[in-house]
């Protein structure tokens, strides 16, 4: 995994895990590195003209991208870019009963100027359109690929939908300037990619919250936070949870009352709930020198993991069969 890029200077991490009741719980003990993290100041790729408050590119309100259904490039289109893609099946012995099953998620890939992040969307259209055998849902929903002229994801609700042919759950937008984005940042294809899932499924998770009109106490961006994390840790993905935190993190802090977390907050807990679903991380030291600051702020975050899950499993675990087993999880590699 790659937090920093080389020659860079920056902010020290003031806060972060709760490492030895971590392990103490885990049964197992680990040195963690106490050298400070520095991480380098990435500009935020954003159009500029948009009217926006603020300078997490996740929190700008943006209208959808205009999308020509003619445009979009096939899932099984031969490609140079998909060179070396291998998958990983994820497996689980769980099984749930589904309920009806009357919608699918529909990826659709659109075309954009850099083959890396044409690269990225494929990879992430094949994850998306693999997760339909695992989901159960009332009604379709479009998650596109597109250029957006900014680095955003976003989900819009029906209501807001002025397509009349458009899906009636929903659009999911992941815009190609994300993925770029978090590629400079983080200077690695893999890492780039695990942090774009995240994204994907924390917007995942605000279309089944307005899907199954799921309860929510605290605000949405949290709670559905939880569930891109428990999402992405179930697709073996738990390090692109701690990627996408150190992003937040790394764009420094929102607004004081914007509807999201503040960066450093983001970053404390989705360092925590990756830690938590996947305590191999603490191999990493850079995550090791996270998870002891957690620890030193009292967190348990094998604790708050499992709150996270039980709650996803609570509300949704109905329409999830068997902690989505045999999803394939597409790997790009430098």
């Amino acid at each position: 995994m790659k937090l920093c890029q080389e020659n860079g200077n920056l902010p020290k991490i003031v806060f972060v895990l709760a490492f030895a009741t971590m392990l103490a719980s885990c049964g197992s003990s680990s040195d963690s590195a106490s050298d400070s993290v520095a991480l380098d100041e990435t500009p935020v790729i954003i159009d500029e003209t948009a009217d926006t408050g603020s300078a997490d590119p996740l929190e700008q309100s943006i209208a959808a991208p205009e999308l020509d259904p003619d445009d979009q490039i096939a899932l099984d289109t031969e490609s140079d870019l998909l060179d070396g893609l291998d998958t990983t099946s994820i497996s689980s012995d769980a099984e749930a009963v589904l309920p009806d099953d009357n919608g699918d998620l529909l990826p659709a890939v659109f075309p954009t100027e850099t083959s890396l992040d044409l690269a990225y969307a494929q990879a992430g259209a094949a994850l998306i359109e693999d997760l339909n055998d695992s989901l159960a849902l009332p009604a379709d929903i479009s998650v596109s690929f597109a250029d957006c002229g900014m680095a955003n994801a976003f989900f819009l609700p029906p209501q807001f939908n002025t397509d009349p042919e458009g899906a009636p759950g929903g659009a999911i937008i992941i815009c190609h300037e994300l993925t770029e984005l978090f590629f400079n940042l983080f200077g690695d294809i893999e890492s780039a990619f695990q942090a774009s899932v995240f994204v994907m499924m924390h917007e995942l998770g605000h279309a089944l919250v307005n899907q199954l009109q799921l309860p929510i106490l605290g605000i949405e961006e949290a709670a559905v936070d939880g569930i891109g994390a428990v999402f992405s840790t179930k697709l073996g993905l738990a390090e692109g949870v701690v990627l996408a935190g150190w992003f937040f993190f790394s764009q420094g802090d929102s607004p004081f009352f914007d509807t999201h977390r503040v960066g450093s907050q983001r970053l404390g807990d989705l360092a925590c709930w990756g830690v938590g679903g996947d305590p191999s991380l603490l191999e990493d030291p850079t995550i090791a020198g996270i998870a002891e600051q957690l620890v030193a702020a009292g967190r348990n975050c094998l604790f708050e993991y499992e709150q996270q899950l039980n709650a996803v499993n609570t509300l949704i675990g109905d329409n999830v069969r068997g902690g989505l087993v045999d999803v394939e999880v597409p790997t790009l590699n430098n």
